[in-house]
């Protein structure tokens, strides 16, 4: 049996057909949540953004047009609601971290479970854990590492940097999801890479071994 289209099930959804919507959510959420993750480093507001995505694709189903790909209209709004969530978790810190205690406070994600590709909630995992206990840790406390490394970025690099060297989506991409030039896409991820390369070797010189971050 041939399977809908993206834009087949969105019609359907625009018509109150909510097992069609159902499968839309089935498809698309696990890449809606791990760019989420990724920008964030929490599971929890990870989830948030999830929710929020997809109540706005069913509030606007019927102000989405066929010529964007639907993978690319979900990656605009999770890049712009992460990038939210962000900034009013920043604010927050600012606000309820007194100045001297800035260096105590948790890198944000580090207690809260593996993140993207390493943890399990609500049944479901990414398919790309790799198998076993030794290489499950590792791929953590890979996961951890970024999770504080990353929190040095403004909302815009780490979301670039996730985007284009995570998730390898071409610079164009990039710039679209971000509402961005080129460019300036490649200006924070080189900005990004360049915080990464140093506090890598600052913080983890034994993992750098004379290797730039990619």
């Amino acid at each position: 049996m041939v399977k809908p289209s993206d834009a087949a099930l969105v019609a359907r959804s625009r018509d109150g057909d909510s097992e069609a919507f159902r499968e839309l959510f089935d498809r698309k959420h696990k890449r809606v949540y791990l760019i989420a993750y990724q920008v964030l480093g929490d599971v929890g507001s990870a989830e948030d953004v999830v929710q929020e995505v997809f109540l706005r694709l069913w509030q606007h189903c019927a102000d989405y047009r066929e010529e964007m790909p639907l993978d690319a209209w979900l990656r605009r709004i999770a890049t712009n609601r992460a990038i939210d969530h962000w900034r009013a978790r920043r604010a927050e810190r600012r606000h309820f971290v007194p100045a001297g205690d800035v260096e105590a406070a948790p890198a944000s994600g580090g207690g809260r479970g593996g993140g993207y590709g390493g943890h399990e909630r609500g049944g479901s995992r990414d398919h790309r854990v790799p198998p076993g206990p030794e290489a499950l840790a590792g791929w953590r406390q890979l996961q951890a590492i970024w999770d504080q490394l990353a929190d040095l970025l403004t909302p815009q690099q780490r979301a670039a940097f996730v985007l284009r060297e995570i998730d390898g989506l071409p610079t164009a991409a990039v710039a679209e999801a971000l509402d961005c030039s080129p460019s300036t896409v490649r200006s924070h991820v080189a900005a990004a890479r360049s915080t990464l390369q140093r506090e890598l070797r600052a913080r983890y010189p034994e993992l750098v071994k004379g290797r730039a971050v990619s």
